[in-house]
């Protein structure tokens, strides 16, 4: 695949997201590779958050006291190793969720999907900061826009790779699929977090 039909597949994800999951499932990728893709899209969104975050000026509120103690300030290496972490369980999660609720798609083709939305978000996310510098008035409705495709995008590739007959279906995987991913994950940063604390 080119630039050019990258290019073309991009624009077709936020125009007709199910259309661009079915040629995404169709390409049949080494799963190797997407696995790579899906990591190493995880660990530079992660890197580029902590980076941003390093260069926001922090005063003394409560909320910046928050902010510095979270990983991605203080620990930018583990907050994009939990962050890696998280992308890899919510595909897994994805994938056996649908497979209980009657999809027949391989893991292959979630991952895949994933793979592709975390890194057309991932443009999506860099434009976003660069139009919130230059229209800062229109940042949040521009945030609020990019949520809400994020939730429709999702929920049709999702549809395509577990060959559902329904949206709502996938909405379902989705749902039950974050509380899971959330839950656990919950429980996996607490733990590290303790641990980390501790050596301090």
């Amino acid at each position: 695949m080119n630039t050019l039909n990258l290019k073309q597949l991009f624009i077709q994800t936020l125009k007709a997201p199910s259309e661009a999951g079915v040629q995404v499932v169709a390409l049949h990728l080494p799963i190797q590779g997407l696995w790579l893709a899906l990591s190493l899209v995880s660990v530079v969104t992660s890197l580029i958050f902590a980076a941003l975050m390093q260069l926001v000026p922090m005063g003394e509120d409560q909320f910046s006291g928050l902010m510095q103690a979270s990983p991605a300030h203080s620990a930018p290496l583990v907050f994009a190793f939990l962050q890696w972490a998280r992308a890899v369980v919510s595909v897994l999660v994805i994938y056996w969720v649908g497979r209980m609720m009657g999809g027949t798609g391989q893991l292959r083709d979630v991952l895949a999907v994933m793979a592709w939305l975390q890194a057309v978000t991932f443009v999506l996310m860099v434009g976003l900061v660069i139009m919130g510098a230059i229209l800062p008035m229109l940042s949040s409705l521009m945030i609020l826009a990019m949520v809400i495709w994020w939730v429709w995008a999702i929920v049709s590739l999702l549809n395509v790779a577990h060959e559902f007959d329904s949206m709502f279906k996938a909405g379902g995987v989705l749902i039950v699929s974050l509380l899971g991913v959330t839950v656990g994950m919950s429980i996996f940063f607490g733990a590290v977090s303790a641990l980390f604390v501790g050596v301090s």
